[in-house]
């Protein structure tokens, strides 16, 4: 019978520097605000959140990690200021046609008001994101959860 590592244990194997200590506080910040991790996937309320990649990279010794499949919308009740919007849409995942059969593959989707064509099916991704960068993030977590809350009591 194996046992399963947990993620921070499988991060610490692949990540180091300043990726693994910015992965680490992010996944801690996600448990304490009462996001579940299964894998390395993310739900709240049983809603998914977002997915943490992170694998060695040849080109750097730290490896490198990201954040994806992150509900992307608006919403009136809760307002996102511009640098986080400008941070989201630095984050635009172009399709790199990976051979994934996704239905919203190349799609042409508006996040924060401007469009972007041929979209992966995951819009955005985080990478290697900074400890200031994912402040940002930490944000549009709690947009993210506030829609789910919202879409559960409704």
């Amino acid at each position: 019978m194996s046992i399963q590592k947990t993620i921070e244990e499988n991060m610490k194997a692949v990540l180091g520097g300043d990726l693994l200590e910015n992965a680490l506080n992010f996944v801690t910040h996600l448990r304490e605000t009462g996001i579940e991790v299964n894998g390395n996937r993310f739900f709240y309320m049983n809603e998914p959140t977002c997915i943490i990649i992170w694998k060695h990279d040849e080109n750097n010794a730290n490896g490198e990690w990201f954040i994806c499949d992150c509900p992307l919308q608006e919403h009136e009740g809760f307002p996102i200021c511009e640098s986080v919007k400008e941070y989201v849409q630095s984050s635009v995942s172009k399709c790199r046609n990976c051979g994934c059969n996704h239905e919203d593959k190349g799609a042409t989707r508006t996040i924060f008001g401007k469009e972007f064509d041929n979209l992966c099916s995951s819009p955005v991704a985080f990478i290697n994101p900074t400890a200031e960068e994912l402040e940002k993030v930490k944000i549009m977590m709690e947009l993210w959860k506030h829609i789910i809350a919202e879409q559960k009591k409704g």
